[in-house]
């Protein structure tokens, strides 16, 4: 490698990434010679892959060789699909990244094939599932061309549902029209696991006549009253709720036999503005993941965020969306659509046009939409273009959002921390442990057990819970519990580490360990906020900490 051809220090990680993927074995010594640098610059490098790879539960594995990223094809193309998928959603279809892990080409041919079927169908899929319909199908391609091909796909009972072309042929019509375009053969592995892939994106449009077992839906209203007494609202009675929430996690179910997950656009705006109620659903649905043995991805509780947020705003009084815009009913029912997709209980959007404004009762309007500029309104305006973008839709997004949260979720006072039940003084713990044993014994110190057998048990439970669901949620938190009917006496544990250690896939500080009996999880909600605040603002958080550990 010459001068010319060294990546850039931005760049520079991409490349070693790409290497991984493609199966090599790199040592930090080999790196540090091939791209001229420091071995602590290869570290740097190094961190930035472990925590890119842990949103898709994804590690790094090490031999004698050096360092690789272990599992099979699969996993390899759930790295490259986040890649892809974040590079496309900014702009970036021409950067050389981009073509570091998949050729244009196929990308572009496989989506027009699809978009074609799509609309001779007549199916109003969300474009998000279309966009990771298309870019999985584009990765099997373009890796199955180079030689790279998914084997073992994971096959189960659901297996004989999608090899029943003649019942649900759009399924195969699908796939198919890709080999009918002369683009590529599929193996029957192959096909197979981008099955999992189109049904995980689009059920109830691709398969309308496939019933969804009793026993799941039954798990579904469990889920609803868990997080219901999370936040101490009732939401059990919502139909829509359940209805929406059991096609998600169906739909969810089925991506995760082909260990794949939808790549959310929105879920830095999600945690960002609704803190408190992502964290809420964050616990109840990592429960959910354990019990049925299945991993459930950030991208996935921001999608069930929304449909909660969205029940939780039918329970308030309904208030109307204004959208201005000269360009008629054609545009309007476009944004509205797309407004439904992502904030599903807005329902009331009325067009006017920018002369009627001035006449309009604004008294019940939550938010105006306007692609032209307005003047001054007493209420908030969300400034969008006419082509209604993934941007603009982040824009109308963040502005309900702004006049629709309730103050609670406003930043915390120390008052209101300290009423936080189950977490007194002598809960936080200040130390420089090494080890997640270390820790979880420590933090299960602070609580009273009847007996040492049962203490284990519940010490059994939380590591058992850390293989299969990630306790991990960002910024260095970690919030790990246990099975809560070993817990006899409920108490929130909370350890901060003067030097941050390995936690599975990522790097932590604070440590939070819930021993929570069930009876007492409307409790939860509480300390979730306190958490989720502190992810955007840790010295806060510490500081708080420092406070109640120094309190009566």
């Amino acid at each position: 490698m010459n001068a010319q051809e060294i990546p850039t220090s931005k760049d520079r990680k991409y490349y070693i990434l790409a290497r991984l993927v493609d199966g090599e074995h790199l040592s930090y010594q080999r790196l540090s010679n091939d791209y001229f640098i420091s071995r602590s610059s290869i570290a740097h490098d190094v961190e930035f892959i472990k925590s890119l790879l842990a949103k898709d539960n994804v590690s790094l594995g090490f031999d004698n060789s050096g360092t690789f990223i272990g599992g099979g094809e699969v996993v390899r193309q759930k790295v490259i699909k986040r890649i892809v998928t974040d590079l496309l959603r900014v702009g970036d279809e021409g950067s050389p990244i981009l073509k570091l892990f998949i050729d244009p080409s196929p990308l572009h041919s496989v989506q027009k094939i699809f978009q074609k079927q799509v609309r001779v169908w007549q199916l109003e899929v969300p474009e998000y599932y279309i966009d990771d319909i298309v870019i999985s199908t584009a990765i099997v391609v373009y890796r199955g061309l180079l030689g790279h091909h998914i084997a073992d796909a994971k096959g189960n009972q659901l297996g004989k549902i999608l090899f029943q072309f003649d019942k649900y042929p759009l399924v195969y019509e699908l796939i198919k029209g890709v080999e009918d375009a002369g683009v590529y053969s599929f193996t029957p592995d192959e096909l197979r696991y981008l099955s999992y892939i189109v049904i995980g994106n689009g059920f109830k449009f691709f398969m309308k006549d496939l019933q969804i077992p009793a026993s799941f839906k039954s798990k579904v209203k469990s889920l609803i009253s868990t997080v219901s007494d999370g936040l101490n609202t009732d939401l059990t009675q919502d139909t829509r709720l359940h209805a929406d929430l059991t096609v998600h996690l169906y739909q969810m179910f089925l991506r995760l036999q082909a260990d794949t997950t939808v790549i959310n656009p929105l879920l830095d705006e999600i945690q960002k503005n609704y803190p408190q109620l992502y964290g809420t659903v964050w616990y109840a649905f990592s429960d959910f993941g354990n019990d049925n043995h299945i991993a459930i991805s950030d991208d996935e509780v921001g999608f069930l965020t929304i449909h909660f947020q969205a029940a939780v705003e039918r329970t308030k009084s309904a208030k109307r969306v204004l959208f201005v815009c000269p360009n008629g009913i054609g545009t309007s029912s476009l944004v509205s659509a797309k407004m439904h997709r992502i904030l599903p209980e807005v329902s009331l959007i009325e067009v006017v046009s920018q002369v009627d404004l001035i006449r309009q009762d604004l008294s019940d309007v939550a938010l105006i939409i306007s692609t032209v500029r307005l003047p001054e309104q007493p209420v908030p305006v969300a400034n969008i273009s006419p082509m209604i973008t993934t941007r603009d839709m982040k824009t109308i997004m963040n502005r309900y959002i702004d006049v629709s949260m309730d103050s609670s979720e406003q930043e915390l006072d120390f008052s209101h921390v300290r009423s936080i039940p189950f977490l007194a003084k002598g809960h936080v713990l200040f130390c420089n442990a090494r080890s997640r044993a270390e820790i979880i014994d420590a933090l299960m110190s602070v609580n009273e057990w009847p007996d040492i057998e049962q203490r284990n048990m519940f010490r059994q439970t939380v590591f058992q819970r850390d293989t299969v669901q990630s306790t991990y949620l960002d910024n260095g938190f970690v919030i790990s519990h246990g099975d809560p009917s070993l817990v006899a006496h409920s108490c929130i544990g909370v350890a901060i580490l003067d030097k941050a250690i390995d936690w599975m896939n990522n790097r932590a500080d604070v440590i939070a360990l819930l021993m929570i009996k069930k009876e007492d999880r409307k409790s939860i909600e509480p300390f979730m906020n306190v958490i989720m605040n502190g992810i955007n603002n840790k010295d806060w958080f510490i500081s708080t900490m420092m406070e109640i550990g120094s309190h009566d």
